[in-house]
């Protein structure tokens, strides 16, 4: 943990949340419903090297129609997936179709094109790079090549959410591993008494690596993992949120 975040102490009610919490559930099956048809239609209008896929209320794997992609499927070798065409940027879209039909994520539905425009043979070639970055380790914390002003690897039309989310999907175990960067559970941890005023989208990774590191101080704290402490931050700014958007007379706005 940053030394200037070392007062902080994890808020008895997220330690009592996260131990009761079990985490092949409440992380692994957080699951959304998505459209795979409005999805890989536009891989497949712009050339772009993924094709995503989600289960059935049964768990078959399928790649058209309305399907469920549970948060463990992101992880490699999860149970039952295939990934096809470049198996990374499928992994990749995979994570933006998880956020943007979450309901708690601060994600808009939009479409993430990864192509240089006018790149020809070397479209993809900036996003492969930043992909492979993320793949060693430390991967996102580590200053090397192909990386953008605020640290982060270049990769087009990819946002830190989203870059964060894919390598959370990658580093499974060992370390401390790279943790969801959402923008509610930041504005969370400002509430609790976290020093940084800057949206999610305006972190750099020497900020996100802080911020990641007051979640593994605080799961540590607890002895609870890092990925619960993080849903707890996300979960009570949705409930504060609910609350503040009631009337007086107790219904709602």
């Amino acid at each position: 943990m940053d030394a200037r975040d070392a007062h902080l102490i994890v808020p008895d009610g997220c330690a009592d949340w996260c131990r009761r919490q079990p985490y092949a559930i409440t992380v692994l099956e957080d699951v959304v419903e998505v459209d795979l048809d409005w999805w890989n239609s536009r891989l497949a209008r712009r050339e772009i090297p993924a094709q995503i896929s989600g289960r059935t209320s049964d768990g078959a794997q399928v790649w058209a129609g309305k399907a469920f992609i549970r948060r463990g499927d992101l992880e490699p070798d999860a149970p039952g997936v295939e990934l096809k065409e470049e198996p990374e940027f499928s992994r990749l879209y995979m994570c933006a179709a998880w956020l943007a039909e979450h309901r708690r994520r601060a994600v808009p539905r939009r479409f993430v094109d990864v192509g240089e425009p006018g790149g020809g043979d070397r479209r993809f070639t900036a996003i492969g790079q930043a992909l492979a970055v993320c793949q060693g380790s430390p991967g996102l914390f580590d200053m090397s090549a192909y990386r953008d002003w605020s640290g982060w690897p270049a990769a087009p039309g990819v946002g830190h959410t989203l870059m964060s989310l894919y390598c959370w999907a990658l580093h499974r175990g060992g370390g401390e591993r790279p943790q969801l960067l959402d923008n509610d559970s930041a504005g969370s941890l400002t509430w609790h008494g976290w020093m940084v005023s800057s949206s999610a989208s305006q972190f750099s990774v020497r900020r996100y690596a802080r911020y990641n590191a007051l979640i593994h101080g605080w799961a540590e704290q607890a002895v609870v993992p890092a990925e619960l402490v993080e849903m707890w931050l996300n979960r009570e700014w949705h409930m504060r949120c609910t609350e503040g958007s009631k009337r007086r007379d107790g219904s709602a706005l």
